[in-house]
């Protein structure tokens, strides 16, 4: 009896310090996203932007911005799973539950409630999108692309196929395909027009103009991003972009 309190509450122990660690390591990445953000206004001041932007690589701050937020989002999501295990994560109590079982039988085992199909089905879907994201932040793109690919075609109404559709994107443009990245980043907002994911994949769809050099039609998705969706991380990227090619600003890249 004494052997499985003290399993219990080592399994107790061992679950607080992964939430522990999983708490700690989504506040540093939501303090350095804070910064980023933080940075991106400041390069919008009316002083800096009179003495030109210079040559930043805006995908590559948007990549940034997009990673850290998955990242967070990631963690929250284990976060939760920890939290629902159905351990309790508060520290142990000073003295174990030591109660003597039921005369002539062993003590009462925990009833453990059978996993649903759906539980399992998101599981496996949870699971797919974590693998393709890992092959992403490895540099596997190309396994990227196939985890991702899949996703969409097995969970197409999932709330997460948007975002797999963006991140197809950004692993075809980490391979320099810049036409399929700016068609996927397109798809986004064509399949699914409210999805959160949508600011973002119209402002990678308007920098992989760039890159291909369809400047008119770079500057005009710009623009309509902006006005859409003021006052965002995606908007004040576009209008970085904006002055770095030369245009007059819109309203919406005024910073109060």
């Amino acid at each position: 009896m004494q052997e499985r309190v003290t399993e219990s509450e080592n399994r107790s122990s061992t679950l607080a310090a992964q939430v522990a660690d999983l708490q700690a390591t989504q506040q540093e990445i939501i303090t350095r996203l804070t910064q980023l953000r933080e940075d991106l206004e400041r390069q919008l001041d009316p002083a800096r932007l009179s003495q030109g932007s210079g040559t930043a690589d805006f995908s590559a701050m948007q990549s940034e911005v997009d990673n850290l937020q998955e990242q967070v989002r990631i963690l929250t999501d284990q976060l939760a799973a920890l939290e629902e295990s159905g351990v309790t994560l508060a520290a142990p109590t000073d003295r174990p539950n030591t109660a003597m079982p039921p005369a002539g039988g062993e003590p009462e085992r925990p009833r453990v409630e059978p996993t649903t199909g759906a539980e399992t089905e998101e599981s496996e879907e949870e699971t797919l999108f974590a693998s393709a994201y890992a092959d992403y932040t490895s540099g596997e793109f190309v396994l990227a692309v196939s985890g991702f690919e899949e996703f969409v075609f097995r969970y197409p109404e999932n709330p997460r196929a948007a975002d797999a559709l963006y991140w197809i994107g950004e692993s075809l443009a980490a391979q320099d395909l810049h036409r399929d990245a700016r068609q996927r980043f397109l798809e986004v907002a064509g399949s699914y027009p409210s999805a959160p994911k949508v600011r973002d994949a119209l402002l990678r769809a308007a920098l992989e103009a760039v890159e291909l050099g369809l400047l008119d039609e770079a500057v005009s998705e710009l623009r309509e991003l902006i006005d859409a969706y003021p006052r965002t991380d995606a908007a004040l990227v576009g209008c970085m972009q904006l002055d770095q090619l030369g245009e007059t600003l819109p309203a919406g890249c005024q910073v109060p």
